[in-house]
């Protein structure tokens, strides 16, 4: 491709809602540089559509949701083939893992290279392997994820963390003893056990308070409900709040400590891959708390506290001391940033992405 021509991917992911990956993805393409010409395809609507149309990035939708979307595949692949023919598409980037079932077909319809960038740990093992010998490159959002892939597969796969945008840290010292969660509301998450930990620190004579901050989940709709119903039931109606907010940077500016609860959805699996939640607190100098996972040990290296045992007693223990210890809570703080700065900025992501891409469409 001579180096005056754009570089033209074509995004195909699965869920037109704003989840996780798809935040991510967001953030790439509005830092991506002018050379790469983006279009989407996503395989359901949602949030997600409008916000790449408002980037100028021209989305087709094609409406395959749950499993059952798997049977109009066929179909959807033979209209896509029509649409992006001829259009000058360079690669095509899976995000996620219904995304790069569908992908396979129309990279071979298309006959262009096929990035798969795997978020998360579903379908860890046999299928995963299977999948990557059809890509030519992997995108893992760690090294523990990358680490089940055989060595001929390592060799062109790179890890890319989900990129956080590096500003201002305020100082800790000035916040209240609340505990912030961050996610979708979903049962997997762990609210619920970090709900009862604010319970058992109160009883213990410790200030807690909660804010769990995010949507609610496309699949476990009730799971909000649920949630708000704990807190009235545990008497914390006053000091624990569930519920959509409209800025996270301010979520995390009011925080103490920032908590992670969540429990694999398949056992023996993680339940996590690289959590932004975690970066984007350390960016803000917050301490962290988290399950002992591979990914979110990778994540917080040194920093903040990997719980063990991961009950509600569990949480509060590993909670308690940057609740109660303000000094504690500011060394933690500044550690996690210093590790942010270094290793999880957006501009590190977006390079690494871009690298691969360039290498993808034959450029050096």
């Amino acid at each position: 491709m001579p180096a005056s021509e754009p570089i033209r991917p074509l995004l195909v992911a699965p869920y037109g809602e704003m989840g996780g990956s798809e935040m991510v993805m967001m953030r790439v393409l509005r830092a991506l540089d002018d050379e790469f010409q983006v279009q989407a395809l996503l395989l359901s609507g949602g949030a997600f559509a409008g916000m790449l149309e408002a980037e100028g990035i021209p989305v087709q939708v094609e409406e395959l949701p749950g499993k059952g979307g798997l049977l109009r595949f066929p179909g959807a692949l033979l209209r896509a083939r029509r649409r992006f023919r001829g259009t000058g598409i360079s690669l095509i980037h899976a995000n996620g893992t219904k995304a790069v079932l569908f992908a396979i077909p129309l990279s071979r319809l298309l006959g262009v290279p096929l990035l798969w960038m795997k978020h998360d740990h579903f379908w860890d093992g046999f299928v995963s392997k299977l999948l990557a010998r059809f890509c030519a490159r992997l995108v893992c959002v760690s090294e523990a994820m990358a680490a089940q892939f055989s060595p001929q597969v390592r060799a062109r796969t790179a890890v890319a963390y989900p990129g956080v945008h590096i500003g201002e840290a305020t100082d800790v010292r000035q916040t209240e003893p609340l505990i912030t969660c961050v996610g979708r509301l979903d049962p997997f998450k762990g609210f619920h056990d970090v709900i009862r930990a604010t319970r058992i620190l109160r009883d213990r004579g410790v200030d807690a308070r909660l804010r769990v901050a995010r949507p609610v989940d496309r699949i476990h709709t009730g799971h909000a409900a649920e949630l708000a119903q704990l807190v009235v039931d545990l008497d914390l109606s006053g000091v624990a709040e569930v519920g959509w907010a409209d800025d996270l940077d301010e979520v995390y500016r009011r925080a103490r400590v920032v908590a992670m609860g969540s429990r694999p959805e398949v056992p023996g699996k993680p339940s996590e891959g690289a959590p932004t939640v975690l970066m984007e607190a350390m960016a803000h100098a917050r301490p962290v708390v988290a399950p002992r996972e591979a990914g979110m040990a990778e994540v917080m290296g040194p920093v903040g506290t990997l719980v063990d045992e991961l009950t509600p007693e569990g949480l509060a223990d590993a909670l308690e001391p940057y609740l109660t210890d303000l000094d504690l809570a500011a060394r933690t703080g500044a550690e996690g940033r210093e590790r942010a700065v270094e290793r999880f900025s957006m501009e590190r992501t977006v390079q690494t992405l871009q690298t691969v891409y360039c290498e993808m469409a034959g450029r050096h």
